[in-house]
C-alpha cells in the first residue's frame, strides 16, 4: 500500500507553503514578506545575550510562558488569564482552529486575506465560506452579515489591517459583526501599531466571542524569534488551552519580547520612521504612468499594473529586488505587494519599477 493512502484527502489537496523570490543575499532588497526593515539594536541583543547565557539552555521553559503572559498582560492592560503566547500568531491561527474546526465546520473569510486561514480550514476539513472585499478591498460589512446570517458559520476570520491588501475594518463594524452573531470571531491584528485606526481590544469586555491576535513579527523586529500572542476571555482562554502544543515558547524568545516591552521607544519612533517612508514610496508609485497603488493602513502596499505580474515580478528579482506576486489572489490580477525597507532599499525599489516601465520589458498578458 502507497503511504499516500494514509494522507487526508484534504491535505493532498494542499500545496505546501512557499515563497517565490531568491534566498536573502548581499545586495538583495528585500521587500516580500512585511517585514521590519531595522533590526533590533546592537547594544540591546547583548543585553539580552548577556542574561540568556547565564539560563539553564537544558531545561524546558515553561510549558505556557507565566513570565511572558504576566509582561504581556502589563503591556496590553488584559488580565493574564486571557492570553495565551505562542510560536508566532500562525500557531495561535491553527490552535483556535484545531479547536473550533472539523469535517463540515463552516468558517467565513473575506478574501483576498492571508490564505494560511483558508488553508488550515481545509486541513481540519471545514468549509470556506468566501466573501469578496469591495471594490476598493475595503470590508463588505452588510455582506458579511448577510452572508453569516444565510451559513451561519461557526467562525469568522477579520485579519484588520488586511494582508495582502491593507485596509482595516472599523471597529464598529466588528462589534456589528459580534453583536449579531454567535460566530466565534478572530480578528488578526498583526499590523495593528502601524494601523491610524482604533484596536479592537476593548470590545474584548463585551463580548465572550472575540479573539484578537497579535505578534512580535513585524512591528517589533522579531519576524526570526517567532512570538506571537491572542487576547480573549478567560474561559475560552481554558478551552484554546487543551490543544495548544506546550512548550513553543523558548526562552530566548521570550526573553527578547519581554526585553522590547521595555524599549517601546525604540519601536514607535522606527513605526514613526516607516510610516513616512510608506508615504514616499507610495506618493512616487503613484507618478509611474499606468501604475496604480492602493492606500493601505500597513507597513506595506499592493499596486496594480496593465502588465502580467509574474513577469513583472520576475524582472524586478533579475534586478534583485524581491516583492510579493499577489496575483493568484482573488480580485488581485496584475498585482504585486511591496513593504517599506529602509529609505536605500525603497529608493532602489522605486529606480528599478520607474526603469523598467520605461522600457516595457515585462510583456502584458495574453
Amino acid at each position: 500500500m502507497s503511504f499516500i493512502n494514509f494522507i487526508k484527502p484534504s491535505v493532498r489537496a494542499l500545496e505546501t507553503y512557499a515563497v517565490k523570490g531568491k534566498p536573502l543575499q548581499a545586495g538583495l532588497i528585500k521587500l516580500n514578506q512585511n517585514e521590519n526593515p531595522f533590526d533590533v539594536p546592537e547594544s540591546i541583543k547583548k543585553e539580552i545575550l548577556s542574561a540568556f547565557a547565564l539560563s539553564s539552555w537544558n531545561r524546558y521553559p515553561e510549558t505556557f510562558p507565566l513570565t511572558l503572559l504576566k509582561a504581556l498582560s502589563e503591556f496590553t492592560k488584559h488580565p493574564v488569564e486571557g492570553i495565551i503566547a505562542g510560536n508566532g500568531s500562525n500557531e495561535l491561527m491553527y490552535t483556535i482552529l484545531m479547536a473550533t474546526v472539523t469535517k463540515g465546520t463552516k468558517v467565513l473569510i473575506p478574501q483576498p486575506s492571508f490564505f494560511l486561514y483558508e488553508k488550515a480550514v481545509r486541513v481540519f476539513d471545514g468549509e470556506v465560506i468566501p466573501i469578496l472585499m469591495n471594490g476598493d478591498f475595503s470590508f463588505p460589512t452588510q455582506k458579511i452579515l448577510d452572508a453569516a446570517h444565510r451559513a451561519k458559520p461557526s467562525v469568522i476570520v477579520l485579519v484588520s489591517p488586511n494582508s495582502p491588501t491593507g485596509q482595516s475594518m472599523p471597529v464598529a463594524g466588528v462589534e456589528e459583526i459580534l453583536k449579531l452573531n454567535s460566530s466565534l470571531v478572530i480578528v488578526d491584528e498583526a499590523y495593528v501599531e502601524f494601523s491610524e485606526k482604533q484596536s479592537v481590544q476593548s470590545l474584548l469586555s463585551r463580548y465572550d466571542n472575540l479573539v484578537v491576535l497579535r505578534t512580535f513579527s513585524k512591528a517589533f523586529s522579531m519576524a526570526g524569534l517567532r512570538i506571537g500572542y491572542l487576547l480573549t476571555n478567560p474561559g475560552l482562554r481554558s478551552e484554546l488551552l487543551k490543544p495548544k502544543i506546550p512548550f513553543t515558547v523558548n526562552n530566548f524568545s521570550a526573553a527578547t519580547a519581554m526585553t522590547l516591552m521595555k524599549h517601546t521607544y525604540l519601536v514607535t519612533s522606527r513605526i514613526a520612521e516607516i510610516k513616512q517612508q510608506k508615504k514616499a514610496m507610495w506618493d512616487a508609485v503613484q507618478t509611474i504612468p499606468s501604475v496604480e497603488a492602493f492606500p493601505s493602513d500597513t507597513n506595506f502596499f499592493i499596486f496594480r499594473t496593465p502588465l502580467d505580474a509574474v513577469a513583472l515580478f520576475q524582472q524586478l528579482l533579475e534586478r534583485n529586488v524581491l516583492v510579493r506576486d499577489v496575483s493568484s489572489y482573488p480580485m488581485l490580477e496584475r498585482t504585486l505587494r511591496v513593504n517599506v525597507g529602509t529609505e536605500k532599499e525603497n529608493k532602489k525599489f522605486l529606480a528599478t519599477l520607474r526603469t523598467i516601465f520605461s522600457t516595457g520589458t515585462p510583456s502584458k498578458k495574453g
